[in-house]
């Protein structure tokens, strides 16, 4: 009586396994240069700046008070200051909370304005701008019942020469509605925060 053992199995080869390796390099050099990372980075920078305004909403309406958002382009942050007294200015018993933005975020004027709000002058960021002159101009005022004042458009970018770069949070002046805009080279198309 014969006993057969199963075949024995065989290994990969070294010369198999660097084909594998040189066949996943070149699908990724095909495909690395189709992934957009300018977007990915600018919708980012957005929802995190759009969740600032909308987080200061929300605090104006739950705890009644006032609350100030401020744009510091040079520094790039954003402050969120609960203003219990209405003056506009940090005083003792108030709190201050500044969020960076994203280092590579660009606060400018976009190639093409937001059709939906065309905000007062005041309110417009030309360029870059100081940061005294963005603590006391580039602010939005966060009423208990929503939004106060003008409209307010703040308008980012990753890379200034990408089209598809560029968003833009709108705050609406009468409800206090944030909302997130997206540019195509053409035109502007809303968002989700």
């Amino acid at each position: 009586m014969t006993t057969r053992f199963p075949p024995a199995r065989r290994g990969q080869s070294f010369v198999g396994l660097l084909m594998v390796l040189l066949i996943l390099t070149l699908l990724t050099a095909v495909a690395a240069p189709r992934v957009d990372l300018t977007r990915y980075r600018s919708d980012a920078m957005a929802r995190q700046a759009s969740a600032v305004f909308t987080a200061a909403a929300r605090t104006a309406r739950q705890q009644r008070h006032d609350v100030v958002v401020r744009v510091d382009s040079a520094r790039k942050r954003v402050s969120t200051l609960i203003d219990r007294n209405g003056n506009g200015t940090l005083d003792p018993g108030e709190s201050e909370v500044w969020t960076a933005l994203d280092p590579s975020a660009d606060i400018l004027d976009p190639p093409l304005r937001l059709p939906a709000a065309d905000p007062a002058p005041a309110l417009r960021l030309r360029g870059r701008v100081t940061a005294a002159a963005s603590a006391s101009t580039h602010a939005v005022v966060f009423g208990r019942g929503g939004g106060r004042g003008e409209e307010f458009v703040l308008y980012l970018t990753s890379d200034p020469g990408v089209p598809s770069a560029w968003r833009a949070i709108h705050v609406v002046r009468r409800t206090g509605a944030v909302q997130l805009w997206r540019f195509d080279g053409t035109h502007w198309t809303r968002g989700r925060n």
